[in-house]
């Protein structure tokens, strides 16, 4: 299987501290320079990454706030979910809980998340949590990065399946899971670990760098470690004769 679409978590995987690694930004140009699109699969609100790392063109596509809002290196951008309800942001406010929102996310501490689910459950709104270390996270159903990633590659006409995705937190479980191979840090979630089908070893974002100039020149991603968790695992085994076609592609 040909390797053409490289996506990354932004936060605790190419990032500390919302600071880019000056080591992984140089490979992303070294790897776009051979072909491969670069996707930068993140949480974040999407104005908070652009004062972080400033001008976005440096990938191909940004996919923010955990898969609702889509923005291009041409500068075009578009949502994937809707607003959150002013109902619920203004019971937040009543019971005096601390929270940001962007186009789609609602940002709270995860100290918060029992409150905030009382709030959901009691206005019967179809809002879900999620978590990425002590930031919780509310958005509308079926938004993932997963579901961001692949209106991307879909944009792009391209395919996950020519994909690898790393990331180090429990919100980078979907994104993992959507891309053919699927790498967790070694420094983030144990978690995450178990279920990807490879650990990056090193201890925080410059190993990154590394890592990705390696895939890039090998060109090809490896058979042995694809699609080997089972349905369960909510990722389908392919039969030898499927490899075989689809490495072709």
């Amino acid at each position: 299987m040909k390797f053409t679409v490289l996506a990354l978590d932004y936060g605790g995987t190419i990032a500390w501290e919302a600071v880019l690694d000056p080591e992984v930004r140089a490979a992303i140009a070294d790897v776009r320079a051979q072909g491969i699109t670069v996707v930068i699969v993140s949480g974040r609100v999407l104005a908070d990454l652009k004062h972080a790392v400033g001008d976005l063109g440096f990938v191909d596509a940004v996919v923010a706030e955990n898969g609702a809002v889509l923005c291009f290196s041409n500068g075009r951008s578009r949502s994937l979910g809707h607003p959150p309800p002013e109902i619920f942001l203004a019971e937040l406010k009543r019971r005096g809980i601390a929270f940001s929102t962007g186009e789609c996310i609602v940002e709270a501490d995860d100290s918060c998340a029992q409150s905030i689910l009382t709030i959901i459950r009691e206005l019967e709104l179809p809002l879900v949590l999620l978590f990425n270390r002590s930031r919780l996270m509310v958005l509308p159903q079926s938004i993932s990065k997963a579901t961001g990633l692949r209106a991307a590659l879909t944009a792009l006409r391209l395919s996950a399946q020519n994909a690898i995705g790393i990331g180090d937190a429990e919100n980078d479980h979907e994104l993992l899971m959507a891309c053919e191979l699927g790498v967790a840090a070694s420094w983030g979630s144990r978690a995450l670990q178990a279920v990807a089908e490879e650990v990056l070893q090193g201890d925080g974002p410059s190993a990154v760098a590394p890592y990705i100039r390696q895939a890039a020149r090998e060109g090809r991603l490896p058979l042995d470690r694809l699609s080997r968790r089972s349905d369960t695992g909510h990722r389908r085994i392919r039969s030898s004769s499927e490899h075989l076609q689809n490495d072709t592609n």
